[in-house]
């Protein structure tokens, strides 16, 4: 009789104690995010905060609020609908598109660039560089700013004109050695997608990438970086990424995986913020005055995905960053609850 009723005492008291823990997490999320609203609001107060902020765990959303400006008059606010510019955030894109082809067996990873582009002439990145190594930034390519602003600074976003200005640039660094951040090599990647799939680099990632996240407000840029979005759009982007809609998840895990002498892999930064991993980009430009971009994107392993948009007093990473570390701080009590 006695061991009846404990047994029943257990079956009554077991459940209760998992609704305690259930109650005990989510009174930390609350609060995790109630601090998150603390702190935005007060970079907003202090004007050093305009744009669209977006926070998701798993398959909800927490937090979506716009704040500050869209331009230095300080006339026109921002919405949850604003489009904002991407910056680097793009290679993403690019690197996804480039895997999709790899998957297809349209091309390898370990195949030269020279390949499939016959335009390079430079012998030295015409017998080394291969796609991997510019997906990985390991390719001992360097960046095309100054080319561009000797140039015609209004073709930030014309492939063509821009693949002419890199082809044949000298290496800064031995292919394959250190990790080197190109956005030169993610030009050439792009002139490989057009050439193999006979679509523009547009064309290609709006119907591969775009249209199977149903991104409807998002504008793509060049193959290095560009283009604009919202914050809405980038968590159907991260949505579709989880669920294995643009890659195989197998893939997808390659392309997370570190391949140089720094955190980043193919086309994503690798984070490890607090013990807890996370993949995405940031990105941004600014020209020496208030207006430019900072973009920030991270899913994060303990189910929280980080959308920040911004184009005013950019700080790349800043306000990212601050969430990101708030979203994987240990609370006093987890170590504790990890031991019950």
């Amino acid at each position: 009789m006695k061991y009846h009723t404990l047994l029943l005492l257990f079956l009554v008291v077991l459940p209760c104690c998992k609704n305690e823990d259930k109650k005990s997490v989510a009174i930390k999320e609350d609060h995790k995010i109630e601090e998150i609203k603390t702190y935005l609001a007060e970079r907003a107060a202090k004007d050093s905060l305009h744009g669209v902020v977006l926070l998701g765990k798993n398959d909800n959303v927490l937090l979506h609020k716009a704040f500050g400006y869209v331009d230095l008059d300080s006339t026109q606010k921002h919405t949850l609908e604003s489009k904002i510019g991407l910056a680097s955030l793009g290679k993403m894109f690019t690197a996804i598109s480039i895997m999709q082809l790899q998957s297809d067996r349209i091309i390898g990873l370990n195949d030269l660039a020279s390949k499939y582009l016959d335009a390079i002439e430079n012998k030295s990145i015409r017998d080394s560089v291969r796609i991997r190594h510019l997906l990985s930034h390991t390719s001992g390519m360097g960046n095309y700013w100054a080319e561009l602003r000797a140039g015609d600074r209004n073709k930030t976003a014309d492939l063509e004109y821009i693949y002419s200005l890199v082809k044949d640039d000298t290496l800064v660094k031995p292919v394959g050695k250190t990790f080197g951040y190109s956005n030169s090599g993610y030009i050439l990647l792009g002139k490989i997608i057009e050439e193999v799939t006979g679509l523009t680099y547009n064309d290609y990632v709006l119907k591969n990438i775009v249209e199977k996240c149903e991104m409807t407000d998002t504008e793509i840029g060049a193959p290095a970086g560009g283009g604009q979005s919202t914050a809405a759009d980038l968590w159907k982007f991260a949505q579709a990424l989880k669920e294995g809609k643009l890659l195989a998840n197998s893939t997808f895990e390659t392309m997370v995986q570190k391949q140089s002498d720094v955190a980043y892999g193919y086309g994503f930064m690798i984070n490890t913020r607090n013990g807890t991993k996370s993949f995405g980009h940031n990105g941004g430009w600014w020209n020496g005055e208030k207006l430019g971009i900072a973009a920030y994107f991270f899913i994060i392993d303990n189910g929280y995905t980080v959308v920040v948009l911004t184009n005013r007093n950019p700080d790349v990473g800043g306000v990212g960053d601050q969430l990101h570390e708030i979203l994987t701080k240990k609370e006093p009590d987890d170590d504790t609850n990890s031991q019950s």
